[in-house]
């Protein structure tokens, strides 16, 4: 299976400068590791064959014909189109993953705790930043005590959030600032669940050697949400707000369990889990966390049941925001990958023009279905924290009016 990093690289090669040729030498990993990763980058991707801007058109550097390419939305999607073609010739087969995408962390799996058979909050302790606070809780649906930043609000509605693929224990929507400068003048409070990594926050059908037990539908909306509501003054709305695999994990979880969420906003997710795309990005984002996906849905029915472009009913009656980038990269893009490997950039570019692809097909199921909503093409912009932290606004104003 070594050659399929090598094939990759000349599709992308290919894809980007035609002219061009390619000096390739396969030795790391982790291109998707910004699928709403701690900084944004997709480091030394999809492989390294690209490194060192050894790829050139016209004397120009390869990140400058990519620049260049990337404003060309059709060739972004045909580019994202082959990579998951290569996965689809190839099936799931775990060495592929290994070999191209895998980016473990060595804290999973955790322990499982038979003995936990009740939700309860195990502590909540205050942090240095005023009202902020951090959370355990205890799951029995996952066997162990689960981690949550929460900023407590002030009798508002309970706004949940989904993090990216990696999600840290600290979320990167705190640690850069983005939900204190959106929520810190309104009355909502913010609860944000950690150490879902590659998850795509559903409940899997059976545990994982790697990843360990994921019951996280029903953690949130069994478990977490009795006891914050409980615990903090509230109005009884709530919203659901995600980013990439949170975007998807947020539609999915919201269109599961109907009339739950009053709100629900994705930034730059994927929504359907049969076609080329958004499978291709489920089975990309839990491979790249050592997972195997065939464990999370276990039988083809599951998967078509989860694909909320097949089956958007679920959402009816929520609030809807929904909002990707084309892929372009903006000028402040270029200064953010200027000393990042070209592979980042290529990565950021084409993940982001499948997110609007995939945003663009549940925009017209739900149109097809009667379904209100609004999504919202930004235009210019690559997948990472330069463009999703300025998201955030709208995302919230996108659905505030529903949990007021």
């Amino acid at each position: 299976m070594r050659l399929l990093p090598a094939l990759a690289t000349a599709v992308l090669a290919f894809s980007l400068a035609p002219a061009a040729s390619a000096q390739s030498s396969v030795n790391s990993n982790n291109w998707m590791s910004s699928l709403g990763s701690s900084d944004g980058e997709l480091s030394s991707g999809l492989s390294q064959g690209l490194s060192s801007g050894s790829l050139s058109s016209n004397g120009s550097s390869l990140a400058e014909t990519h620049q260049e390419f990337s404003r060309d939305y059709g060739s972004s999607l045909a580019a994202v189109g082959t990579t998951f073609g290569i996965l689809d010739l190839f099936g799931t087969n775990a060495d592929i993953l290994t070999d191209m995408w895998k980016s473990e962390q060595d804290i999973y799996p955790f322990a499982i705790d038979e003995s936990i058979t009740e939700a309860s909050l195990i502590s909540r302790t205050p942090t240095a930043e005023a009202g902020r606070e951090r959370w355990e809780v205890s799951s029995p649906s996952m066997g162990r005590n689960i981690g949550v930043d929460v900023l407590v609000g002030t009798g508002g509605p309970v706004v949940y959030f989904l993090e990216g693929i990696d999600s840290p224990e600290t979320s990167n929507w705190i640690s850069n600032g983005h939900v204190q400068e959106v929520f810190g003048d309104t009355d909502a409070t913010v609860v944000i669940p950690s150490r879902g990594a590659g998850s795509m926050w559903q409940d899997w059908d059976n545990d994982d050697p790697k990843l360990g037990r994921y019951k996280w539908d029903t953690f949130v909306t069994e478990e977490l949400a009795p006891i914050v509501e409980d615990e903090v003054s509230h109005n009884s709305k709530r919203g659901l707000i995600g980013l990439s695999m949170g975007a998807s994990g947020a539609v999915m979880m919201a269109n599961n369990n109907p009339g739950f969420f009053d709100g629900v906003a994705g930034i730059s997710g994927c929504y359907s889990t049969t076609d080329s795309i958004g499978s291709g990005t489920i089975k990309l984002t839990v491979g790249n966390q050592g997972g195997d996906p065939n464990k999370m849905w276990s039988t083809q029915e599951a998967w078509e049941r989860n694909d909320v472009v097949l089956n958007p009913e679920g959402l009816r009656g929520t609030q809807i925001y929904l909002s990707a980038a084309n892929g372009e990269i903006t000028d402040e893009e270029r200064e953010f990958y200027a000393d990042r490997e070209i592979t980042d950039q290529i990565a950021g570019s084409l993940l982001e023009a499948g997110s609007l692809k995939c945003t663009d097909n549940l925009s017209d199921s739900l149109t097809k279905a009667g379904i209100e909503h609004t999504p919202h093409y930004l235009g210019a912009g690559a997948h990472s924290w330069i463009m999703f932290g300025p998201q955030l606004q709208p995302a919230w104003d996108g659905i505030k009016q529903a949990l007021q």
